[in-house]
């Protein structure tokens, strides 16, 4: 028996429907990622109804070492921790922080357009002083040829 006969060639309209359907999956994909990760989100900083501790900073020192500064019901503190020692290293006048002007976290789409901005702010003023070096090099060559 010859099994190549029996098998037809998909036409174009089925590889397009197969396609969309393709397309629509990944979005589908894609935005249930977005509604978990969200959730997830929400879980993990809602963890304390009354919001008496907060982190406000964190920085990694080493791979296990780092600084936080925290506050407490009103008040702050930079906090040391390593790997089996967490230690209050300073209580923290509030006047001394660089806080946000606004307590409210900016949204996803308030946090892309802020990078979208300032990476076409980057890639504008790279051209701009790529533009300003074309213009300097043409300029030291005019005056190559006039002398």
């Amino acid at each position: 028996m010859n099994f190549a006969l029996d098998i037809l060639p998909l036409s174009a309209s089925s590889d397009i429907l197969t396609l969309i359907f393709s397309l629509f999956a990944i979005a589908l994909v894609l935005y249930l990622c977005y509604l978990f990760s969200k959730f997830m989100a929400n879980r993990v900083n809602n963890v304390s109804k009354f919001n008496n501790i907060k982190v406000v900073e964190r920085v990694a020192l080493a791979q296990d070492k780092g600084l936080v500064i925290i506050q407490v019901c009103g008040k702050y503190y930079l906090i040391g921790f390593a790997n089996n020692n967490i230690e209050i290293l300073k209580e923290l006048d509030g006047s001394e922080l660089n806080l946000p002007k606004s307590a409210l976290k900016d949204s996803f789409l308030d946090a892309l357009n802020s990078t979208i901005k300032s990476r076409w702010d980057v890639k504008m003023s790279d051209k701009n002083n790529r533009n300003a070096d074309k213009t300097d090099d043409a300029q030291d060559e005019e005056e190559k040829k006039s002398q």
